[in-house]
């Protein structure tokens, strides 16, 4: 509960922080973006260490309020332990979508760990994205596994019409990148 708890709280903040959707409308463009772990920096990426699930916003009918900011999200099992990570320079990598390998979004994996032993990671937009977010990484110790959930918001925003004509789509991880830019 205290792990749902947090999460919560930290998309309600971001969400509240780039409110930018009208409340009478919701997203209706989908949005694809494919996600990886990489050895380096943000300054000079490494290489693919895994692909993660790629960004989407969720599907299905709305619910709550309509003026509510749409997250990108993803969720994705890897089979290394969140001290892989921190034992050398890691980063979670956004881009842009599958044919267009420009970085939108990077964070450097390190920080504290929560008592629980999950680890939060934020998240930068780079080059113009203006999006901005975290990556969660949660232990699952029965199989020495990670749970990675990545959260976005922000960007120039989707396409808006009424709550009735929203939908979403999901997709596959796509190939990686070689350096990115960091927007100022």
């Amino acid at each position: 509960m205290p792990l749902r708890l947090l999460l919560a709280i930290a998309v309600v903040m971001l969400a509240l922080a780039t409110a930018t959707t009208p409340a009478t409308l919701a997203q209706t463009s989908s949005v694809d973006r494919p996600a990886e772990l990489r050895g380096g920096t943000c300054d000079g990426l490494g290489e693919v260490v895994v692909p993660l699930a790629n960004l989407v916003y969720a599907s299905g009918d709305l619910q709550g309020m309509t003026g509510a900011t749409p997250v990108e999200q993803s969720g994705t099992v890897v089979q290394f332990a969140i001290a892989d990570f921190l034992a050398s320079n890691h980063v979670v990598v956004i881009r842009e979508s599958p044919t267009v390998s420009t970085v939108v979004a990077c964070g450097h994996i390190g920080g504290a760990l929560n008592p629980d032993g999950t680890l939060a990671v934020g998240m930068l937009g780079t080059n113009g994205s203006g999006l901005s977010g975290i990556a969660y990484f949660t232990p699952i110790d029965t199989f020495s596994n990670t749970l990675v959930t990545v959260l976005l918001v922000g960007g120039s925003g989707p396409e808006t019409v009424s709550a009735t004509d929203a939908t979403g789509t999901g997709g596959e991880a796509g190939p990686a990148t070689d350096s990115i830019t960091t927007a100022s």
